[in-house]
């Protein structure tokens, strides 16, 4: 059905904007693009659910991705926090309910206010996990329509763009963090939207102000949803400009750039005026330090050709070295890169689009080498542009997140290489041909939904229980029984193997209790989102045994509740420090009310 709607449009819309049926039928030539865009999503939704993620549709009202790991459970409660933080009037960035007594700073953690609050209705109607879940099915189509579009403006040619798409949506990048739960990095979607805008005004669809206008709400909603990404993208749209005059070819081509340019640098600082509460606070409220980045957060170059080690289709010469470089998102493969060589060859004097594509993917994989150039697990050499990442908002970036940008270039190259008119059909078989192996070597190396659900137990455990480690959130927690045993604003610890297992259980309660501890980023706060003198405890002795009593003191911990299913039997320590415990549903919960002196 979806493809006979596509052959309709494509049959009443034909391949590329004419300007003479435009002239004869307005009405009608302008409404097929929309009809075009509409069923490209409609194909992307039906692909990338029946592909990938219908074990997480059979789960939505469930915490079931990533689950062993932090940052899906700090995505739920973001979600759930925005709106506890708007409807309760208190400031959003700055949380009270978590690193208690003191609270976190969350100016400089990625909690992406426009999703959180777009999608407030389904968290106060279905719980923070329907929306989280949501958010992971939606963000990967959403992001190939939004490609598609653009390609579809470059292009004029539907099928064309319908890979184009799949490229920037579908690839390993996009589908690596959504199964690991980081919806920062997969709601991705205005980035080709702004690359639109811009078409827009270079074809003279749009003027001058609305341009202003549009841009300035693209941009400061990029910097709302990730903050990293709004500052990749600031520092390409400079190079973006440069290279954009060095290719104009013309002085009224270059004129036309700075004009552009010229109008969005006035969006730009609109938008910084729109992100002024936020970008204000956070600079006033910088951490005195972050983690570095380690090596393996910079592009492999090895890592642009080398699919997953699973997938080296017994290719086992390349030795353990690929192991590291397999492990990143940055596999473009050997047949999408040629499309963009044989592009270049083919196209670079005739098109100046042409150019930029090949000159920006070339400054977008240098920048995504980090400060070392690494190749097969190898650092050869320092970069000369290495100090980019001593920079306050780099500072704690990750080079390889440039990929995704290679990625929005690698589509439209794919869509201008299809679109081209050729010779004979031959030629244009030649063209899909490559298209097909490109999106095939592409889509052989992508995970799905169903590597993670069901939980797997850890290697390392040894298990206190004969449970076994469930998605579900404990009935302690689930039908409010917390609430017989903790009073409204108590501060708790709660441990568990179940990455930020006490965020989750916060947001399902309605921050209902406090939590001491949690986790915000790696380079903040500690990945086992507990308290190092509570942390320290798993493995006691009489110096930990009077850091632990001085903290539940200072920080007046009124409860410690281990949750059983997702526990080992050390865990189980603070009972032999005298503390009562009590279990009930599914967890075990030590009061710390009557705490004799430790020694």
């Amino acid at each position: 059905m979806l493809v006979r709607w596509a052959t309709l449009a494509i049959r009443a819309g034909g391949d590329a904007d004419d300007t003479e049926t435009e002239a004869a039928e307005p009405r009608r030539h302008a409404l097929r693009p929309a009809w075009q865009g509409l069923i490209a999503l409609a194909i992307y939704l039906v692909v990338f659910i029946l592909g990938f993620c219908l074990s997480l549709i059979s789960n939505m009202d469930r915490p079931v991705v990533g689950q062993p790991e932090v940052d899906p459970n700090f995505y739920i409660w973001a979600w759930r926090w925005w709106v506890y933080a708007v409807t309760h009037g208190v400031n959003p960035l700055y949380s009270h309910q978590i690193g208690a007594p003191g609270g976190y700073n969350l100016a400089w953690a990625t909690t992406s206010p426009p999703v959180a609050l777009l999608l407030a209705p389904v968290t106060a109607l279905f719980g923070p996990s329907m929306s989280f879940n949501l958010t992971l099915v939606l963000a990967p189509p959403t992001a190939a329509w939004a490609a598609f579009v653009l390609a579809r403006r470059v292009t004029g040619r539907f099928w064309a763009s319908l890979p184009a798409g799949a490229i920037f949506g579908f690839n390993v990048y996009m589908l690596q963090h959504s199964v690991s739960g980081q919806p920062n990095l997969t709601v991705t979607l205005l980035l080709p939207l702004i690359a639109y805008l811009m078409v827009l005004w270079w074809d003279g669809t749009l003027g001058r102000n609305a341009y202003i206008i549009w841009m300035t709400v693209a941009i400061a909603l990029e910097f709302y949803v990730f903050i990293e990404a709004f500052a990749e993208m600031s520092l390409l749209w400079v190079f973006a400009v440069l290279i954009g005059l060095a290719v104009a070819g013309s002085d009224e081509g270059r004129r036309k750039v700075a004009r552009l340019a010229l109008h969005t640098a006035i969006a730009f600082v609109a938008a910084m005026v729109l992100a002024a509460p936020y970008l204000i606070y956070a600079l006033r409220h910088q951490p005195t330090s972050f983690t570095r980045q380690e090596a393996h957060f910079s592009l492999d170059l090895a890592g642009l050709i080398l699919p997953r080690k699973d997938r080296l289709l017994g290719m086992t010469f390349w030795g353990p070295s690929a192991a590291h470089v397999l492990a990143n998102t940055a596999y473009l493969g050997v047949p999408l890169l040629l499309v963009l060589l044989a592009l270049g060859i083919t196209g670079w004097r005739s098109s100046r689009l042409v150019r930029m594509l090949v000159i920006g993917f070339v400054v977008i994989i240098a920048l995504a080498a980090g400060p070392n150039l690494i190749v097969d697990g190898k650092q050869l050499f320092a970069l000369p542009w290495g100090g980019i990442w001593s920079l306050p908002i780099f500072k704690s970036a990750e080079p390889i997140r440039f990929i995704d940008f290679a990625f929005l270039l690698l589509a439209l190259a794919l869509s201008l290489w299809l679109a081209q008119v050729t010779a004979s059909w031959l030629s244009r078989a030649a063209h899909w041909a490559l298209g097909a192996v490109a999106l095939a070597a592409m889509f052989a190396n992508l995970p799905t939904f169903g590597s993670v659900v069901p939980v797997p137990p850890p290697v390392h455990w040894k298990p206190a229980t004969a449970l076994k480690p469930t998605n579900d959130v404990p009935a302690f927690f689930a039908d409010g029984t917390y609430q017989k045993y903790l009073h409204p604003g108590e501060t708790v610890v709660i441990v568990s193997h179940r990455g930020n297992a006490g965020m989750l259980f916060q947001a399902y309660t309605g921050f209902y209790f406090k939590i001491a501890g949690g986790f915000i980023n790696a380079s903040l706060t500690s990945t086992d989102a507990l308290p190092g003198p509570i942390s320290a405890m798993l493995y006691p002795n009489r110096a930990r045994n009077k850091a632990f009593e001085h903290f539940v003191r200072s920080a007046k911990i009124g409860a410690i509740i281990i949750e059983r299913s997702w526990s080992e039997q050390r865990m189980y320590n603070f009972g032999k420090l005298g503390l009562e415990g009590t279990t009930v549903g599914g967890v075990t919960i030590y009061s710390t009310a009557h705490m004799k002196k430790l020694g």
